[in-house]
């Protein structure tokens, strides 16, 4: 592969036009999108590489730390746009996402699996949130509207005995089960069906595919951790939003 530079760059940028060239010619509506989110993720991108450069330089703590924070803060705001049928969506999903970052960072660390060192810390912790917050959206998502449909279900449930918990259980565990799909479909297919990001960019960058292999599986481990923790977490509180102290259903 070439030098990447900005030249190159900017002859990929044809890549978005014949996009939006097809969009228009099949008078499909999304054509600005694509232009604003070609603009906009160049700028983000670079801005974010400069802002990493400057932090893997100085290699301060707590400019780590404000980073995976801003992400997590972000990820979290992102992922309660979902939680509309309920209080609380977004401290629900700071505490979800936060928990999954810091537990499976934290076991990483631990087993001396990566070094407290800023160029392992946020990339990973970007994988970790990103995964965690679109893990959390679905299971709002999954929760309200499976609530929401099935009120009847839940209500005679709850008017035959059955506590909360026991009336909502199944449509708990199929969120939760929806927050993971994503993740768990990635590990069924990983290698077969696609060559996952961070192992086609190492084989790009020139390291070897077995190498880049390894890499790729304790990815893939961390993900699972993260986004398990964040999906249980997600649904157990989410879920407890709907039913008041007196075990009344009122989502």
């Amino acid at each position: 592969m070439i030098e990447t530079g900005y030249m190159q760059v900017l002859a990929a940028a044809a890549l978005a036009v014949l996009a939006i060239v097809l969009a228009k010619v099949k008078a499909i509506p999304v054509g600005k999108e694509i232009a604003f989110g070609t603009v906009r993720s160049f700028v983000q991108l670079v801005a974010v590489g400069y802002a990493l450069e400057f932090i893997f330089n100085t290699k301060s703590f707590w400019l780590v730390a404000l980073s995976v924070a801003v992400m997590t803060v972000v990820g979290a705001y992102t992922a309660a746009q979902r939680a509309k049928h309920f209080t609380g969506g977004f401290f629900i999903a700071l505490i979800s996402i936060s928990a999954g970052s810091l537990v499976t960072l934290g076991l990483m660390l631990a087993l001396r699996i990566i070094t407290p060192e800023a160029r392992y810390i946020i990339p990973l912790a970007g994988m970790i949130i990103s995964n965690t917050m679109n893990a959390g959206a679905v299971t709002f998502d999954r929760i309200s509207s499976d609530l929401k449909d099935h009120r009847l279900a839940v209500e005679t449930a709850l008017a035959l005995g059955k506590t909360w918990r026991q009336a909502s259980l199944r449509f708990y565990r199929n969120a939760v089960k929806a927050g993971m799909i994503s993740i768990l479909n990635f590990m069924k297919t990983v290698g077969i069906v696609a060559l996952p990001g961070a192992m086609t960019g190492m084989i790009l960058a020139g390291a070897s595919p077995l190498e880049a292999v390894l890499i790729q599986v304790i990815v893939g481990y961390m993900l699972i951790s993260s986004v398990s923790i964040a999906s249980i977490l997600a649904g157990e509180m989410a879920i407890r939003r709907f039913f008041n102290a007196a075990e009344q259903f009122v989502g």
